[in-house]
């Protein structure tokens, strides 16, 4: 039986948080480099990976912190002898809680500091100084545990996180931008479709929405996301019904109408597809 943090390409939920070892990864010469359109941040506890982060070399030792920003092309690797431990956390900048209204969103700060060519490795002295690796444990033990309201521990956490990262690229010279990036709307879609959730969207309708053609819209999107967007809908109303599942006494059918489903065989069916099991079944085995 799976949950939504295992469906994490591309994030359910707008986090995903998990261990990585080397022993289940693949190594340099097999690894492709990879970019996406979450942001990524690595706490290394173990080893010395080596990351190569578009055109910059990096030699990470334990302790250290490094931010991957969105649509950064990146790869891990190590000597075929080493062997590493980490703390990988996602985040999808336009669905975590927004900074206050004087400051610009997450996805502008991050584009302008990989414009600003600031830091992305942060010294493990600094990491301990300011406080980074229990945030990191905190949200995996939150994901681990998933007790009532982990998703707003995760995103208080996060929040946290983040003020402390923008803090420390101020402190290296970094000048906030003073309104929002204008980006192509593709490129913020994920928030989009959170926020209409509950609505019947229909990808013709988010093609137009962005202004492009249906197969021109639908090969961008899966370019970007690395996935259909019929299917990245449908994986995102399946973490939201697994949390309904999990912490309220709704039936059935009233968890299929609060997330935009026709009919709630519709939604078991889905259900059952992404996480191999049917919701009522799911309830009885978590509770």
């Amino acid at each position: 039986m799976k949950n939504s943090n295992e469906l994490c390409l591309p994030l359910c939920l707008p986090f995903a948080c998990f261990e990585a070892e080397s022993r289940n990864m693949e190594m340099a010469n097999q690894t492709p480099f990879y970019s996406h359109y979450y942001a990524e941040m690595l706490l290394v506890q173990e080893g010395m990976p080596h990351l190569t982060l578009d055109q910059e070399e990096l030699d990470l030792r334990p302790g250290e912190v490094v931010m991957i920003c969105p649509r950064v092309r990146h790869r891990i690797s190590v000597a075929d002898d080493e062997r590493f431990h980490m703390i990988v956390l996602r985040m999808d900048p336009d669905r975590i809680p927004s900074f206050p209204d004087y400051a610009p969103g997450l996805k502008s700060i991050l584009a302008e500091v990989r414009r600003a060519q600031a830091p992305m490795r942060i010294p493990a002295e600094e990491v301990k100084k300011i406080g980074l690796p229990s945030l990191f444990t905190q949200i995996l033990q939150e994901i681990k545990e998933r007790r009532y309201g982990y998703d707003m521990g995760i995103t208080s956490c996060l929040g946290i996180l983040c003020l402390l990262m923008v803090r420390f690229w101020m402190a290296h010279g970094v000048v906030l931008p003073s309104r929002e990036t204008q980006v192509d709307p593709i490129y913020s879609l994920s928030a989009y479709i959170q926020s209409h959730l509950r609505e019947g969207l229909r990808v013709e309708d988010l093609a137009e929405y962005c202004g492009l053609s249906y197969p021109w819209f639908a090969k961008k999107f899966r370019d970007i996301y690395g996935i259909s967007c019929k299917d990245y809908i449908e994986q995102i109303r399946v973490a939201r019904v697994e949390q309904f599942l999990l912490f309220t006494d709704l039936d059935l059918a009233e968890i299929s109408e609060v997330n935009g489903y026709a009919d709630c065989s519709h939604m078991i069916k889905n259900f059952k597809r992404l996480m191999g099991i049917t919701p009522g079944q799911y309830r009885l085995q978590q509770r």
